[in-house]
């Protein structure tokens, strides 16, 4: 992990969202155990193998935003078999600590060796319960694909993901607030009762998104008064994420939609489905090597295609 000579979190901008550039900590290792009240995931460190912690500008809240999105749809499918603490164990130990960042960052920055000083209190301030966790992707997930359905209708007349919003997860069952629309078999006239009603539908998904609080930080090491937002956890910074790109992110207003939106946006793989951040205007699949298979594959295919249609096109 970079450690920047940056303590207070600001704003900079990536790929035309409001990205936060915010602190991090990494365990070297977490366990499973359980409590009398539930099941928890324990960091593991010692004095030789200390946590990480700093600015972090390696992971951005929307990368953050499609990982904890992806884990939900893959633990929330009706047939999946994943074991959920398994699947949360392993997220956290490839990407962040999920809760108590702020506080975790500032104990072990107090001094030199505060992971050995104060041991005991990082390990009980860095345990959390596998039902919070869960609980708080369950939330995110269902308001994000309740947004991202409402997206693909108004800005590309794809009516799919909103016909298939709702159904009954493994953990939760997704939002229902389309089902109204399901008697419309035809997509146009689906579409054109959708649009109807679809500020009612923003409005759903604003008044679900949870508040900030802003505040101003005075940074001691730098003796300047920053703005910045209270991140206790990964789900702070998604949600912040996911607000920006509600308030900021549009397709640009053009016909044609092989353009779809500006970089740095967040797609489905037309290939796997899953959520990923487009970095290029033509980008279309994920960077799983099996995805770029396929669309490469799909390219060779239409490339044939049109080989084919030019050599009958010169014989008429």
């Amino acid at each position: 992990m970079k450690k920047l000579p940056i303590e207070n979190l600001s704003f900079v901008e990536v790929g035309g969202v409001g990205e936060m550039i915010y602190r991090a900590v990494r365990f070297p290792e977490y366990i499973p155990d359980y409590r009398d009240d539930g099941e928890v995931i324990e960091p593991i460190f010692t004095g030789l193998h200390a946590p990480e912690s700093g600015t972090d500008y390696s992971l951005t809240g929307q990368e953050l935003l499609v990982s904890l999105c992806n884990l939900y749809g893959k633990l929330n499918n009706p047939d999946s078999t994943v074991s959920v603490t398994e699947a949360i164990w392993d997220w956290c130990r490839n990407n962040i600590h999920p809760y108590n960042i702020d506080s975790l960052y500032e104990m072990l920055n107090s001094e030199k060796f505060a992971h050995i000083t104060y041991l005991d209190l990082i390990k009980k301030d860095a345990t959390f319960y596998i039902n919070q966790f869960a609980k708080d992707l369950c939330y995110l997930g269902t308001v994000f694909e309740f947004y991202y359905a409402l997206s693909r209708v108004k800005y590309y007349g794809e009516v799919e993901c909103a016909r298939n919003l709702y159904y009954e997860g493994r953990l939760c069952d997704s939002l229902a607030f389309l089902e109204r629309y399901r008697q419309y078999e035809d997509d146009e006239e689906y579409k054109s009762r959708f649009l109807e009603h679809y500020n009612d539908h923003i409005m759903q998904v604003i008044d679900m998104i949870p508040d900030f609080r802003m505040r101003l930080k005075f940074d001691n090491k730098t003796e300047k008064v920053m703005f910045g937002a209270d991140i206790q956890s990964v789900f702070d910074i998604c949600w912040y994420t996911f607000s920006r790109m509600v308030a900021d992110v549009a397709p640009p207003l053009d016909e044609d939609l092989n353009y779809f939106e500006s970089q740095g946006s967040v797609l489905s793989c037309l290939a796997c489905g899953k959520y990923f951040v487009r970095h290029s205007s033509r980008q279309l699949y994920c960077n799983n090597w099996e995805c770029q298979a396929e669309r490469n594959r799909k390219n060779r295919r239409m490339s044939y295609a049109r080989k084919k249609a030019s050599e009958v096109k010169q014989t008429l």
